[in-house]
């Protein structure tokens, strides 16, 4: 590797880093500014764990850390994801689990705004908004990003699908616990976060990337080295430069994409590349599986 890739290299993970770190941050803020004051519930494990903190204070007489207990409860979780999605995932969502959890711990609870409404819509953009930046990067929080993930692979289910059934308790046991206007308000803020989370990284579904490049050869064995994935070869010619070129074609799922982009910028910077949603995928097209 010349020292001007491993430079890239070295820049690339780097930048990755500094995206979970600012798409924590905003996370917390969000947790410990609006959601948290104003008594809502977040979607996913956070918001399980919201309902199970005055449980477990009742049981034990302890006082819990929210972010405590997201990492304990996430312990078993990355596990999982390590042996079952992929490493370099894992090992991001690892990182993004530890500095949750202690920001939660390090930032203090404050009611930045009285209206309701405002901690709503604030803390789901803001959630929204960290969340899909970590998504971006082929990370998670962990918790039900990653069980839903695991679900849909061993079960061939929507990954929303089972999002949405967690979610929906969370509401249901919000609105017989503490009230329904509490409920329909988490209602709202989980509702605002989803729709971020969607503008801001690629929701979970197959896509096809067209290729264009001088180095074929460097750019297949790149892929084939980072993603398992069948290339199909076209030819083409420049309708201006008259120039051939080769066209790869290959159908991935989108959280596949952010990796796949890397390999094809490093490979060849002036590479063009379409990504083109798939609406469906017939034939041998490899999903993982999990025993």
């Amino acid at each position: 590797m010349s020292v001007v890739n491993k430079g890239k290299q070295v820049f690339a993970i780097a930048k990755d880093y500094v995206t979970i770190l600012v798409g924590t941050l905003l996370f917390v803020f969000a947790m410990q500014w609006f959601i948290v004051p104003a008594g809502l519930y977040s979607g996913g494990l956070t918001g399980v764990l919201q309902l199970l903190l005055p449980v477990f204070a009742h049981w034990t007489g302890l006082d819990f850390n929210l972010g405590l207990l997201l990492f304990v409860f996430n312990v078993p979780i990355l596990w999982l994801a390590w042996n079952s999605i992929g490493r370099r995932f894992a090992i991001l969502s690892v990182a993004v689990v530890i500095l949750s959890s202690v920001l939660l711990g390090l930032v203090p609870v404050h009611n930045f705004a009285d209206d309701m409404l405002l901690n709503t819509v604030f803390g789901g953009v803001l959630v929204g908004l960290g969340g899909g930046m970590i998504l971006k990067v082929g990370a998670s929080s962990g918790g039900l990003d990653v069980i839903s993930q695991y679900i849909s692979l061993k079960y061939d289910g929507s990954v929303g699908k089972y999002s949405f059934i967690v979610n929906a308790v969370i509401i249901l046991v919000a609105g017989l616990v503490y009230g329904w206007t509490i409920s329909l308000y988490t209602l709202i803020n989980i509702f605002i976060t989803a729709t971020v989370y969607d503008r801001v990284h690629t929701a979970h579904q197959n896509l096809t990337l067209y290729i264009v490049t001088d180095k074929e050869d460097a750019m297949i064995q790149g892929i084939w080295e980072q993603l398992y994935r069948g290339i199909t070869l076209l030819d083409a010619r420049g309708a201006y430069t008259k120039e051939s070129k080769s066209v790869l074609m290959i159908v991935l799922s989108s959280y596949e994409l952010y990796e796949a982009l890397q390999v094809i910028k490093a490979v060849d910077s002036r590479a063009f590349t379409n990504v083109v949603r798939s609406e469906a995928v017939q034939g041998n097209f490899v999903k993982k599986s999990i025993s």
